[in-house]
């Protein structure tokens, strides 16, 4: 976990996980109740702060300890800072109080230091302020561990394939060299290491793509009218879904008026597909990466998400017309089903999602990927019960036509079938 200073302490320790500081970390870690280390580091400084199921017990900074140690921590002006769990046995117990109280009396220091004369109506953070719930916090604590964990991982990787590329350089020196291919040696030697390095990478698969208005055949022949709109040309990623997760916490900004109270955005099992695509391992049996859909997302962590980016979830006359183009095709390729054409059922128990491409003729007329197969998708549409209708195929029914529908189908159901994408209306003013 690493980032940048640009101020004194305003942005100070910024985080890959959503502009987080480092006095955000130790608010999180106490309010999550964990027992874990914090490290921080500045040029050849290095210090350490120790919590005891969510209390800070102990600092230290060089030879400062306590609350002096903590004072110097939030005074520096650049660095960055690990989170690990479990502490070492038999620390000493230099810190006791409130978090909140530790850090005031640290910005207080930290102002004294600067020249600045403190205010006692500062907003400052303390643990009663922090706008997070406990399990929100966890999850974000979660997030920042997996991120270190995977940056570990890709170090050891790159280390352990450099080695690998220098013993091939010298057992396949003599050949290549005789036929004066030593750079293409060179080359491939290069693209192993760097492949590795990029494996779980987050990718971008382009901007939204825009769906001119205008008729289409929807569902059996019938012919409708749609304004111009513009729709994701994927599924939603874990890799972006990770993002709104870190960035609203416990924020109901951007929830559907009727979603259930105290309902988050995160559940153990999306959690658990999160860490096993950030660290690179199998989740139930099947590898997964940071680009393969979100799921486990019900239907008001889908609204939330789309409210966020400004955008919304679309219509089922949308989804279909983004799917079938304005033909009226049955399938992404054309009017017959074509085997291994999508990513539906064909019979091996342990099949999955994929990362988007992954089935190039899985592509709409517009150039929209994975609407036949894949996941299905979350519509902004309700049916006649009260509930979202579900569009499209997936990789647990044989089914890859552009016409099918789900409906009664709970908007809290959590699946490993059900992804979403989002879409933007361009009849307004000015245009896109």
């Amino acid at each position: 976990m690493q980032g940048q200073s640009q101020n004194r302490r305003g942005s100070g320790f910024t985080g890959t996980v959503e502009k987080l500081n480092l006095e955000d970390v130790i608010q999180m870690a106490c309010l999550a109740g964990t027992t874990s280390t914090i490290r921080v580091f500045r040029s050849n400084q290095r210090g350490y702060l120790y919590l005891n199921q969510g209390r800070p017990v102990h600092a230290s900074v060089g030879q400062l300890t306590g609350q002096e140690a903590v004072n110097e921590l939030i005074s520096w002006s650049g660095g960055r800072f690990d989170l690990r769990w479990g502490i070492p046995p038999k620390l000493p117990k230099t810190l006791s109080g409130n978090v909140g109280a530790l850090l005031l009396e640290a910005a207080r220091v930290s102002d004294e230091r600067s020249g600045e004369e403190y205010q006692n109506t500062r907003k400052r953070k303390d643990t009663g302020q922090l706008e997070l719930s406990r399990d929100s916090a966890v999850v974000v604590l979660e997030l920042i561990y997996a991120r270190r964990r995977q940056e570990r991982l890709l170090v050891r990787t790159r280390t352990i394939l450099f080695a690998l590329g220098v013993m091939a350089l010298v057992a396949w020196g003599a050949y290549f060299a005789v036929r004066g291919d030593l750079w293409r040696l060179f080359n491939e030697v290069r693209f192993l290491i760097t492949r590795s390095g990029s494996r779980n990478a987050v990718r971008f698969f382009g901007p939204p793509i825009k769906v001119e208005g205008g008729e289409f055949y929807y569902q059996d022949g019938e012919r409708r009218n749609l304004p111009t709109f513009d729709i994701d040309p994927t599924e939603v990623t874990i890799a972006q879904y990770a993002e709104f997760i870190a960035a609203v916490g416990s924020s109901n900004e951007y929830d559907h008026p009727n979603q259930p109270l105290n309902k988050g955005h995160s559940n153990p099992q999306w959690m658990e597909l999160y860490t096993a695509a950030v660290t690179g391992c199998d989740y139930q049996g099947v590898h997964v990466t940071v680009n393969c859909p979100a799921v486990f997302v019900d239907w008001y962590d889908a609204y939330a998400y789309s409210n966020w980016k400004g955008r919304r979830l679309p219509t089922e006359e949308e989804w279909e017309k983004a799917a079938r183009g304005a033909d009226g095709r049955r399938y992404p390729w054309g009017a017959e089903e074509g085997l291994g054409k999508a990513n539906v059922y064909q019979g091996n128990p342990l099949q999955k999602w994929t990362e988007p491409g992954n089935f190039p003729d899985d592509k709409s007329p517009y150039g929209v990927l994975d609407m036949a197969g894949n996941v299905s998708e979350w519509t902004g549409s309700i049916d006649k019960s009260g509930n979202p209708i579900v569009r499209g195929g997936n990789f647990g029914n044989p089914n890859p036509d552009l016409t099918r529908r789900v409906i009664n189908q709970s908007a809290l159901t959590q699946s490993d079938r059900i992804g979403f994408r989002t879409v933007r209306s361009h009849d307004f003013a000015g245009g896109p």
